[in-house]
C-alpha cells in the first residue's frame, strides 16, 4: 500500500525529466522505492497497532503524515541516485539534498516507533504509548 505518488515523489527535483526515451531512474524504479518505503512505514504502523484500512478517508490527518513520510523517503531514494550520475561540472541548484531528506525519513520513522503518533491515529490514546488504550502494557 503506497502512500504517495511518483509526481509527488519526482516534484523534489524539478530537473528530472520524466516520460522522455530513456528515462533513468525509471518511473517502475522511483515506484519500487516508493512501496520500498511503504513497506517500512506499514511494519511501524501496524506494530503500533494503527488501522491503516481506509485511513485517507476515515482520519486524512494520520494519512498525510504517512504519505509525507513516504515521499521524503522514497524522494531520498530518487535523490541519491540522482546525485550519482550528475558530473562535475553539473549544478543541483533548485534540488533537493537528498541527505536531508534521508535525515528527515529517519528520524520520522523513529517517531513512528517510538509512538509519537499515537494520539493522531488513536483518539483515545491517554498518553504517546497507543498500548493503554488498548488495554495492553508496552511491548
Amino acid at each position: 500500500m503506497a502512500f504517495t505518488t511518483i509526481d509527488a515523489v519526482t516534484a523534489h527535483y524539478p530537473g528530472f525529466q520524466r516520460g522522455v526515451p530513456d528515462q533513468n531512474p525509471s518511473d517502475a524504479q522511483v515506484q519500487a522505492w516508493i512501496e520500498a518505503a511503504s513497506a517500512r512505514i506499514t511494519a511501524l504502523a501496524v506494530g503500533r497497532g494503527y488501522e491503516l484500512e481506509g485511513l485517507a478517508t476515515n482520519n486524512p490527518q494520520a494519512y498525510a503524515l504517512l504519505s509525507l513520510l513516504n515521499e521524503v523517503g522514497a524522494a531520498a531514494d530518487l535523490g541519491e541516485a540522482l546525485f550519482s550520475m550528475l558530473g562535475p561540472d553539473t549544478s543541483p541548484a533548485g534540488w533537493a539534498n537528498p541527505n536531508s531528506l534521508r535525515r528527515s525519513h529517519e528520524n520520522m520513522l523513529a517517531e513512528l516507533g517510538r509512538g509519537t503518533y499515537d494520539k493522531l491515529f488513536v483518539a483515545t490514546a491517554r498518553t504517546g504509548d497507543v498500548y493503554p488504550a488498548f488495554g495492553v502494557k508496552s511491548a
